[in-house]
């Protein structure tokens, strides 16, 4: 927060041709200061509230209770007004209420009932509705995005609508979809070597993977710039980058082949060197102490 965000802000306005600024910026540390206060307010709470005995209830009963997460979510998010959505430095109270909360206390439980031995024996239908749904859910954001972005025509979805109802009844299904993939797949005993070390550097990634893939955004402008693809920067959305149309003058998007490329470039140079970064940063001394 006083240092990597600043550093990222930093260098980002610099190539962009903005006034360099020190801004202080939660950044992804936001979420550990979180954690660490609802963990103090367990503390609290455990000294004289009773421990919780519960099986975990039926997937399918998971997802409806991810529906009414989605209502709250969606109260929370129209509710609450714009000014109080990110008190205390957090990305939107209607996370907090919708997802944070419920998800964190849902842990507890699960941690004291061994829930996740009910994650592993789940029934095969069940475990591919899962991923059904889940898929479902990835194409319906990516038809989402995709109206406006690529564009896809014929398309007429609310972007509002389901970004205020969307997160919880869909971290659900993700989140026992994803459990049960990797003790299926990845999860071995003993655990690979690659395996391993990847989840050791796991909260790493976690902490520097902006500034990594920033880098690789500016890598491949600058690979643009020297392609002769003329590059402007808004002045009005800062980090905002279009080209210039040779035909009228006007600022306008890249074509969706550049588009599609930068977003293949970013994500797997990032996938190839965050990793491997957050390993060896956990080596070195003091760090290897905390992270």
């Amino acid at each position: 927060s006083l240092l990597l965000g600043p550093i990222l802000g930093l260098y980002c306005r610099a190539y962009g041709g903005y006034p360099l600024d020190y801004v202080w910026t939660a950044g992804p540390p936001w979420f550990i200061l979180w954690l660490l206060n609802f963990t103090m307010i367990y503390a609290v709470i455990a000294q004289f509230a009773a421990p919780v005995k519960m099986n975990m209830p039926h997937p399918v009963i998971l997802l409806l209770f991810g529906a009414f997460l989605s209502a709250a979510f969606y109260g929370a998010a129209v509710g609450v007004p714009q000014k109080w959505q990110f008190l205390g430095n957090v990305v939107g109270w209607a996370y907090v209420i919708g997802l944070y909360i419920p998800f964190f206390t849902a842990g507890i439980v699960a941690g004291r009932n061994d829930w996740m031995k009910s994650v592993e024996e789940m029934e095969t239908w069940c475990v591919w509705m899962l991923r059904t749904i889940v898929v479902g859910f990835w194409l319906l954001i990516f038809l989402e995005f995709g109206q406006y972005q690529i564009p896809i025509p014929g398309i007429n979805i609310d972007g509002d609508a389901l970004g205020n109802l969307l997160p919880p009844i869909y971290a659900v299904p993700m989140t026992l979809a994803l459990i049960q993939l990797f003790h299926q797949y990845f999860n071995g005993t003993p655990p690979s070597k690659i395996a391993k070390n990847a989840g050791a550097a796991a909260y790493t990634v976690y902490i520097i993977h902006p500034l990594i893939y920033n880098v690789w955004i500016i890598a491949f402008i600058a690979i643009l710039k020297a392609a002769g693809v003329s590059i402007w920067w808004s002045q009005e959305q800062m980090f905002l980058y279009l080209t210039i149309d040779p035909a009228t003058g006007a600022p306008s998007l890249l074509p969706g082949s550049y588009i599609w490329a930068g977003f293949l470039w970013t994500f797997f140079l990032t996938q190839l060197t965050v990793w491997p970064l957050a390993h060896f940063m956990r080596q070195l001394p003091v760090l290897n102490k905390i992270l």
